[in-house]
């Protein structure tokens, strides 16, 4: 039989017949081209160890040819749609030509071929982000002006939503997000969050405001965000249902920035409203290096005996302070507590009558216990302060030093110390800033010795 005369049934009867071998020596091809022809013509092969169960005497059940034909072609539409879903339409391209011509014209310089722009793959995450802003504030003008041909309405709405959602996801790491924060009704069900591109630029623009909260000792400042700093998400913007006007303004504090937009319907019996953001600390977003106020605090490996001079007085009594505080915890634990209490009330009329001993000193480490708990608060409070007057760092400082020939930053949550015979250790622990100067998410402790015997000799 020859190869090319095979239709999908009668190769689907051989290979359910036969080893694949043998149906490769009567075709005079190889058991790979069987497996291609096979792949070809969407046929199924038995799966392994299937000829082993025929000779045992089994009869394993054949797949229904016609089912295994409807599996393979939902497959291989599946992966064309995948494949279709980074792939714009004539419309969407329309826009994104525009958007990347006005990126030109503005100065700002890209490798996109907008002759050729037909897949998601053709941008990159910067390019995408301004993109995906300019579409977002001027594609109705573009529209209505003529830059692009098309008629702004409803189903052109939609196009643009489901183009801005294609390209967030690749222009989400350029971007930071608004929460709004409060109940999310009104003109949309779903609340809005705004995308701000994070540039250079717009830092040091906040950083600046910053600055003149504090020097002016005002609650925060007020500025318009223009349509090439953010973006809203797109459900929210495009939806037929959220016809209305948007007005966003940044608002800095000394330490924060949020967003308060104001929102108006086009249609006049709607009252205005005015919605606020969740609150991002600069120190998390921002590289610290741009917020003034914010010098670092370095410290070097080994703290000085200058340094911890002033605080011998308080260092010896904290030393005295723990001595006690082991010396009555080991006194109160070491106690035996499998004595039941009926038995050392038996022991207290043996011995002792009506005095009671036993059972008052249980009683009294009972107490105690509470006590200890108490206590052991006060001392790693007073740990912490006293770590804070030695090396002048309070939580929220930026502390820097060096560790294993790096220089390292970290803002400082928490300070103390620990003695023992021989040093005193200072222990600070925070989140370490990024090489970019942005605060990261990892922790570091830095530690900080003093020499025992040079701080009893000062």
């Amino acid at each position: 039989m020859a190869r090319r005369d095979l239709s999908r049934e009668e190769l689907f009867a051989l290979v359910w017949e036969r080893p694949t071998s043998e149906i490769a020596n009567e075709l005079g091809i190889s058991d790979v081209a069987v497996g291609k022809l096979c792949e070809k013509l969407q046929v199924p092969k038995p799966p392994r160890g299937y000829w082993a169960r025929v000779v045992a005497g089994q009869a394993p059940r054949r797949p229904a040819l016609k089912a295994f034909r409807e599996e393979l072609e939902a497959k291989r539409k599946s992966a064309l749609q995948a494949h279709a879903a980074g792939h714009f339409t004539e419309l969407q391209s329309k826009f994104l030509n525009a958007a990347l011509d006005e990126l030109r014209r503005r100065g700002i310089e890209h490798k996109v071929d907008t002759s050729r722009l037909k897949h998601i793959s053709s941008l990159d995450q910067d390019v995408a982000a301004q993109v995906l802003l300019l579409i977002q504030g001027q594609a109705r003008k573009w529209a209505e002006s003529g830059r692009v041909a098309v008629k702004w309405g409803t189903s052109v709405r939609a196009s643009i939503g489901k183009l801005v959602d294609r390209l967030m996801p690749l222009a989400r790491p350029q971007l930071l997000a608004f929460e709004t924060e409060g109940k999310r009704h009104s003109f949309s069900a779903a609340g809005p969050i705004l995308f701000v591109r994070w540039t250079t630029e717009l830092q040091k623009r906040i950083a600046t405001l910053a600055r003149i909260v504090r020097e002016q000792d005002l609650s925060h400042v007020v500025q318009p965000l223009s349509a090439a700093d953010h973006a809203w998400s797109g459900n929210h913007l495009y939806q037929p249902e959220s016809d209305f006007i948007l007005d966003s303004h940044l608002c800095v504090s000394s330490d924060s920035a949020w967003i308060e937009w104001y929102r108006r319907s086009w249609r006049e019996d709607n009252p205005p409203e005015r919605h606020s953001t969740n609150r991002i600390k600069l120190r998390d977003v921002m590289p610290i290096d741009y917020l003034d106020g914010e010098d670092d605090k370095v410290l070097p490996p080994a703290i000085s005996e200058a340094r911890v001079k002033p605080y011998q007085s308080r260092l010896k009594a904290l030393d005295e302070a723990e001595r006690i505080f082991e010396m009555i915890t080991n006194a109160a634990y070491a106690m035996d507590r499998s004595v039941p209490n009926d038995v050392l009330a038996m022991a207290d009329r043996i011995w002792f009558g009506s005095d009671r001993p036993f059972q008052a000193a249980r009683e009294a480490f009972a107490h105690v216990e509470t006590d200890l708990e108490r206590w052991e608060q006060q001392i790693e409070a007073e740990r912490s302060q006293l770590a804070r007057a030695v090396l002048g760092v309070k939580p929220g400082d930026i502390v820097a030093s060096q560790r294993n020939g790096a220089f390292v930053r970290i803002s400082a949550e928490s300070i103390s110390l620990y003695s023992s015979e021989k040093q005193v250790t200072f222990v600070i622990s925070g989140k370490r800033f990024r090489k970019d100067g942005t605060l990261g998410k990892m922790s570091e402790t830095m530690t900080f010795t003093l020499d025992r015997a040079v701080g009893d000799n000062t």
